[in-house]
C-alpha cells in the first residue's frame, strides 16, 4: 500500500495549434485528496494516523490564505477492496472550515489506495487542460490499484495547463518515498516524508506556501505533438526537440539555440523568433515550425508530426505461430534512384517492433534466416498499421556422423546450404553456412544441397525444407583419424618441437609428386580424413620419411614415424677450457665421405650456437671466424643422440 501525501499542480497546453498562454491573475484553484484507507488506522506513538491528519488539517484550514480556493475529495472511506472508492466531498471554492472539517471528521478508513485514479479525477475536475490546476494527496500507502502514478504525471504534465505535483509521504520507509518521488519529479513539485505530526504539520505548510509562491510562468516555449490534427497530446515519451534562430548561414544551416529529450518541455528563451524542429520515434518523423516568444508569455507549440505507426510480425508460413526471434526489418522508399536503390527510412532488428513513420506508403523488406519477405504499406497519421509477413521459411538442423553407428561429431565441422542448380561455370549457389557442429538453418523452404566438412572429408545431400517444419538431416562423413608423431629413435619419445607432417595421396601424378591431401607443422598432429589409403611424411629438422597409412572410417590410427635423427648443438672457443664464442660465427654442417671428404652440404647457420637436427650418420662442420673458415670432423652421429660440441678455432 502507498503511503504518501501528495500535492499537485500542473500548467499544461490543451490547444493543438501555437498559441500565447498568460499568467492567471485569478485566485489559485487546489484540491486536496486525503487517503481514508483502512491503513490509516494504523498507529503512530499511540495516535491514529487518520486523527493526526485530522489535526494537522484542522490547524492548516485555521490559517488558510484566502487567496487560495479549495476543494476536498478522499478515497477508501465507504467500502473494501472498491478501487473507485473516490468521492468528491467538496467542491473547489472559498474555504468554510466547519463544513470541510465535517467531513474530515466523518471519514471512516477501511479500502484501499487508488493513488492513480484519484489524482486523475480531482485534476480532471479541477479543468487541468483549460486552467491552472492543484492538487493535494494525503495518503499513508502505495498505490494499490494496478496503475502507474508516475506514469500519469507524465501524462498530466503533457496535457496539463499548468500542472505541478507536490509529494508529502506520512510514514513511508526510504524505498516507498522513492517509489513516489516521481510523481513530484515528473510535475516540478515538491516531494516531503512526514513521520509524526508535527512533521506532517511542517510538510503540509511547505507544501501551500509552495503554492503561493508558484511564479506566474516562464517566458519562452512550452514544446508538445500530436500525431494527426485531432489526435490527443502524444505523452509515452519518444520525442526529441530542437530550437534553432530562424535565419540560416551559407551552408543552409541554423544555429542551434537549445535542446530537449521530454515529452513536453518548457524552453526559457528571449522574445524573438525561433525555428522549431521536433522529432518523435528513431528518427524518420521529424517536423518543423517557425514560432515567436512575446515578452512575458509562454507560447504553447503544438506540432502536428502526421505521422503513425508499423507494428510488424513475421510467421513461418500460415496459420503458425508469429515468430518470436531472429526476424530484421527494414522500411525503404518504394521509388528508385538512378542507381536502383531505394532510401531507408527505418529498420528495426526485434521480432515484434513498432517503427514510427511519417504518413506516406513504403515499402517494408523483412528478413527471417536467410528468408525473406516484401510488401508496400500505407501508414496513416495517427494511427498504428499491422502487418504480418509470411515468411515461407523452414527449418534445417543437420548432424554428422563419422561413419555408421558413430556417435554425432560436436566439433570440427563446416556445413554449406546450397542450390541444388549449378550456374555457368558449374557453381552452385551458397545460400547459408555454419562454422558449428549442430546449427539450424533458417531458409526458404525449398529443395538444396547440404554440404559438410569434417577436416578433409567432405559429404552431401539433397534435402526438402517445409515451411513451418523442421527437417532434421545427418550426414555420414566416412571419416577417420590420424594422430601423427615422430621418434628420434626406435623406442624414444616422441619429439616435442622442430617437426612437420604432410598427409599425402598414395598416387603420383604427372610429374611424379604425391598430391598434399593435409599438412600440420605441430608435434602431434590429429588429421581428419576419408576413410582410405595415404603416405604420411613426416620432417624432423633436415631429415625426412614417409610411411604408408590406412585409414579407417570412425577409427583412431596413432601413427609414430622413427625418424632416425641426431642433434647436435656446436659452440666455440679459443683455448680448451676457454669461454665460448657469442658472435661473428657461421657454420655448415656436410655428409662425410667414405673418403673422409667433405661430400654434400645438410645445412647451415649464421648464429653463435646453432642446433643441427640430421639424420644419423658421420658429418664435417665448418666453421667461419673473423674470414677464416675451419673444418673440424665430429664423431658419428646414433641415432636419438643429443650432443653438444665444442669446436677450438685454429691458433692465430
Amino acid at each position: 500500500m502507498r503511503r504518501v501525501i501528495c500535492a499537485t499542480i500542473c500548467l499544461l497546453f490543451a490547444s493543438f495549434a501555437v498559441s500565447s498562454v498568460q499568467a492567471e491573475e485569478d485566485s489559485q484553484k487546489v484540491m486536496m485528496v486525503l487517503d481514508a484507507s483502512g491503513s490509516m488506522w494504523g498507529q503512530i506513538d499511540g495516535t491514529a494516523k487518520i486523527e493526526i491528519a485530522r489535526g494537522v488539517i484542522d490547524g492548516l484550514l485555521t490559517d488558510w490564505d484566502s487567496s487560495i480556493q479549495l476543494g476536498l475529495m478522499a478515497y477508501g472511506h465507504r467500502q473494501k477492496g472498491d478501487c473507485a472508492d473516490i468521492e468528491t466531498l467538496a467542491a473547489v471554492g472559498s474555504v468554510d472550515k466547519a463544513a470541510l472539517m465535517e467531513k474530515v471528521n466523518g471519514l471512516n478508513p477501511k479500502g484501499k489506495t487508488p493513488i492513480t485514479a484519484s489524482v486523475r479525477q480531482a485534476a480532471d475536475e479541477l479543468k487541468f487542460t483549460e486552467d491552472k490546476a492543484t492538487v493535494i494527496l494525503i495518503s499513508d500507502g502505495l498505490e494499490t490499484c494496478d496503475a502507474d502514478p508516475c506514469q500519469l504525471a507524465n501524462e498530466l504534465e503533457a496535457k496539463g495547463v499548468d500542472f505541478t505535483a507536490h509529494v508529502v509521504g506520512f510514514d513511508l520507509s526510504a524505498e516507498e518515498s522513492q517509489s513516489l518521488q516521481c510523481i513530484a519529479d515528473n510535475t516540478g513539485g515538491k516531494f516531503l516524508n512526514a513521520s509524526n505530526a508535527t512533521e506532517l504539520t511542517t510538510a503540509l505548510g511547505e507544501t501551500v506556501q509552495a503554492v503561493k509562491e508558484e511564479p506566474a510562468g516562464p517566458q519562452g516555449l512550452r514544446l508538445r505533438a500530436k500525431l494527426c490534427e485531432d489526435c490527443e497530446i502524444i505523452t509515452d515519451g519518444g520525442l526529441f526537440w530542437w530550437v534553432y534562430e530562424p535565419e540560416t548561414d551559407l551552408q543552409g544551416k541554423r544555429k542551434e539555440v537549445s535542446r530537449a529529450g521530454a515529452v513536453a518541455p518548457v524552453i526559457e528563451l528571449p522574445a524573438g523568433a525561433y525555428h522549431v524542429a521536433g522529432r518523435y520515434g528513431t528518427g524518420s518523423v521529424l517536423r518543423t515550425a517557425d514560432v515567436e516568444v512575446k515578452e512575458g508569455e509562454l507560447t504553447d507549440v503544438v506540432i502536428n508530426m502526421d505521422a503513425g505507426g508499423l507494428r510488424l510480425a513475421g510467421i513461418p508460413t500460415a496459420g503458425a505461430e508469429v515468430l518470436k526471434d531472429n526476424m530484421f526489418y527494414w522500411v525503404l522508399s518504394p521509388t528508385k534512384d538512378l542507381q536502383g536503390n531505394q532510401k531507408e527510412f527505418d529498420r528495426a532488428g526485434i521480432a515484434n517492433p513498432l517503427i514510427w513513420l511519417p504518413a506516406d506508403s513504403y515499402v517494408v523488406r523483412a528478413r527471417h534466416g536467410k528468408a525473406f519477405a516484401e510488401e508496400t504499406l500505407t501508414v496513416e497519421a495517427g494511427k498504428v498499421t499491422e502487418h504480418t509477413f509470411d515468411m515461407n521459411v523452414g527449418y534445417l538442423r543437420p548432424t554428422a556422423i563419422p561413419t555408421a553407428g558413430g556417435e554425432v561429431l560436436k566439433d570440427k565441422m563446416f556445413f554449406w546450404v546450397l542450390s541444388t542448380t549449378k550456374d555457368l561455370q558449374g557453381n552452385r549457389t551458397e545460400i547459408d553456412k555454419a562454422g558449428t557442429a549442430n546449427p539450424l538453418f533458417r531458409v526458404p523452404a525449398g529443395t538444396y544441397l547440404l554440404r559438410a566438412r569434417h577436416g578433409k572429408a567432405f559429404a552431401e545431400k539433397e534435402v526438402t525444407v517445409t515451411a513451418g517444419a523442421l527437417t532434421e538431416e545427418q550426414l555420414d562423413m566416412n571419416v577417420g583419424y590420424l594422430r601423427a608423431a615422430a621418434l628420434m629413435a626406435e623406442g624414444g619419445e616422441p619429439v616435442k618441437e622442430k617437426t612437420f607432417f604432410w598427409v599425402l595421396k598414395p598416387e603420383k601424378d604427372l610429374q611424379g609428386n604425391n598430391p598434399e591431401v593435409d599438412r600440420a607443422g605441430v608435434a602431434n598432429p590429429l588429421f581428419r580424413l576419408p576413410a582410405g589409403d595415404y603416405v604420411l611424411r613426416a620432417r624432423h629438422g633436415k631429415a625426412i620419411k614417409d610411411t604408408p597409412v590406412t585409414i579407417t572410417a570412425g577409427a583412431l590410427n596413432e601413427q609414430s614415424v622413427v625418424m632416425n635423427t641426431a642433434m647436435v648443438k656446436f659452440t666455440a672457443s679459443q683455448i680448451d677450457g676457454g669461454e665460448e664464442l657469442t658472435s661473428g660465427l657461421f657454420w655448415w654442417i656436410y655428409e662425410k665421405g667414405e673418403d673422409g671428404s667433405k661430400g654434400a652440404e645438410v645445412d647451415r647457420a649464421g648464429t653463435a650456437k646453432p642446433l643441427f637436427i640430421v639424420p644419423a650418420g658421420e658429418y664435417i662442420v665448418s666453421f667461419r671466424f673473423n674470414n677464416v673458415t675451419t673444418d673440424a670432423p665430429i664423431p658419428a652421429l646414433q641415432p636419438g643422440d643429443q650432443k653438444t660440441i665444442n669446436v677450438l678455432l685454429p691458433p692465430e
